[in-house]
């Protein structure tokens, strides 16, 4: 249901949809609105900010910039579904040319949203992919840290083909601004009531895709270091459920599209074997008993069995160590990660 102070879907083109899951954010949804408008409303943008059934005051403080900003924000309230169901929501309800998710707790640097929004004026390409940054509030001493697009510098300023996309790394939902007609047409959809759904998300309109230009402007800032995040290892054990789930749809989904272009499956697989590392991190993070060790193997035998594509993808040099001493060194991996990680 809509609030009554959400503005109806607009009939003016706009050139960027930007969907704000809400959910219980009281404490950053100002700094998130407000790094949208503090240089001025921007006319060809819309912005939904999804209410998922907040119980604290975000849908109150959100209003405010509906009302003062109404051709540009609109305030969508539902029962909660989780994150998923929000991506879900937003893809129904955009009206703009292109596609962009920030979460309600980060935010986006003002001038780099404003050069974006030029580039999507000025590109064709089915996805833009930009750099960002992450910031650690709970370390000072990690405040800032940049994350590229793109390795190699040539490939910022022009479009390109996944011969040339799969040598770069998984573009991640703070990077990926994605046509919105290849979600709509294509009822692209996540998993709901859940975590990691985001990995569903930056894959799923991979098939429908020809090219992506690369932007080195720094558009999405990160905020990590925050209480119960997804990315939390103990959030991680606590959700492993949820988190083997989005695997298990990522894995069909990789055998739904086994014979597209090569270069778009490899590039799937390699963003799947990224959820899989997840995987491992979180049986290391569960210590050296035998249970899980054991479904540990179980798990890297059925993805070397069922999804070798996914298999081979996998970079991460002590996964495979694990593999060559057959998961014997599981105890050391263990110990190095309980150290490491404290």
């Amino acid at each position: 249901m809509e609030s009554k102070t959400s503005q109806s879907k607009t009939s003016q083109s706009k050139i960027l949809t930007v969907v704000i899951p809400a959910y219980n954010v009281e404490k950053y949804i100002d700094e998130c609105l407000s790094s949208f408008v503090n240089k001025g409303e921007i006319k060809e943008v819309e912005i939904l900010v999804i209410d998922d059934g907040a119980t604290d005051s975000t849908v109150e403080k959100a209003k405010v910039y509906a009302q003062k900003y109404p051709s540009m924000i609109r305030i969508i309230q539902k029962e909660n579904g989780g994150h998923g169901s929000v991506i879900n929501r937003g893809i129904q309800e955009a009206t703009g040319k292109y596609f962009k998710v920030l979460d309600g707790d980060d935010w986006v640097d003002t001038e780099g949203f404003i050069k974006l929004v030029d580039t999507l004026k000025s590109v064709n390409s089915d996805i833009v992919a930009s750099d960002y940054k992450c910031v650690n509030e709970s370390n000072p001493a990690k405040s800032e840290i940049r994350r590229a697009a793109a390795n190699d510098p040539n490939h910022y300023g022009r479009s390109w083909k996944f011969t040339e996309v799969v040598r770069e790394p998984i573009i991640k939902i703070h990077s990926l601004t994605v046509r919105t007609k290849i979600l709509q047409e294509n009822n692209i959809r996540v998993d709901e009531h859940c975590f990691y759904e985001d990995a569903e998300y930056i894959l799923y309109p991979i098939p429908y895709c020809t090219n992506v230009y690369y932007d080195n402007t720094i558009v999405y800032m990160y905020r990590l270091g925050r209480d119960g995040q997804s990315v939390d290892i103990k959030s991680m054990q606590k959700r492993r459920g949820e988190h083997e789930k989005v695997l298990k749809s990522l894995y069909a989904f990789s055998d739904e599209n086994e014979t597209i272009d090569s270069y778009k499956k490899r590039y799937i697989d390699k963003g799947i074997a990224l959820s899989a590392q997840n995987q491992f991190q979180i049986y290391f993070s569960l210590g050296n008993k035998k249970k899980i060790k054991q479904e540990m193997i179980d798990f890297d035998m059925d993805m070397k069995l069922h999804h070798r594509g996914v298999y081979n993808a996998i970079t991460k040099r002590s996964i495979w160590a694990l593999r060559k001493t057959n998961y014997r060194i599981f105890a050391i991996g263990a110990l190095a990660y309980k150290l490491l990680k404290g």
